[in-house]
């Protein structure tokens, strides 16, 4: 009787191999023989999953940020908590997600340069996958402005504030060799006290 193959499963265990390799080696030194290789299949096995080296990259990448923002959503009905703090902990966790990451944020800085410098533009696929964190800061600061917890700001251009930050701090992460998190979240969390109406 033929073996039964979860592909599904499959490909999600290619995924998850490859993001080791690529932190490890990064995108430019990484080859499909050798993430066949890590797989335990052929190359012409992990075809019927992928087209390219550059294919398994972008899943690899989508498969992170939906896996990092996925666990914010259950903050939306936690009432048992402030909007301030809601915001505080999803800036910490991301900077620490980065910081633990880095070396994947390395290696997707790489892979953009190269892609930029090929002609190819991944600025759309980049804000599809961001759009999410950017809708739920805005909606945390919107509820935290009815609350009474922050001053009357604007809650879209607030956010994208907020957004932009965080996302300097994972550039950061990915080019300064010496970065301490630690500094980037004290950073934040001043941004985010100075929008408290105890600021006023």
């Amino acid at each position: 009787m033929p073996k039964i193959i979860d592909h599904d499963k499959r490909k999600q265990e290619i995924l998850k191999r490859a993001f080791v390799i690529f932190a490890q080696k990064g995108y430019q030194d990484t080859n499909l023989s050798y993430i066949a290789d890590r797989c335990g299949i052929s190359r012409p096995t992990l075809y019927l999953y992928f087209k390219d080296k550059e294919e398994i990259f972008y899943y690899a990448v989508k498969q992170m940020t939906e896996g990092m923002f996925r666990d914010y959503k259950d903050l939306f009905t936690d009432d048992g908590q402030s909007e301030m703090i809601k915001l505080k902990f999803i800036c910490r966790d991301i900077i620490e997600k980065c910081y633990r990451k880095r070396d994947f944020f390395s290696c997707l800085a790489d892979f953009l340069f190269q892609m930029k410098r090929q002609g190819k533009d991944y600025s759309r696929d980049i804000e599809k996958r961001t759009v999410g964190l950017i809708y739920l800061f805005s909606k945390l600061i919107r509820q935290g402005i009815q609350k009474g917890e922050f001053r009357k700001v604007p809650a879209k251009e607030t956010a994208y504030q907020l957004f932009s930050l965080i996302e300097a701090f994972a550039f950061q992460i990915a080019m300064i060799e010496k970065f301490e998190p630690e500094g980037a979240v004290e950073v934040t969390i001043s941004y985010l006290d100075s929008l408290s109406v105890a600021c006023v």
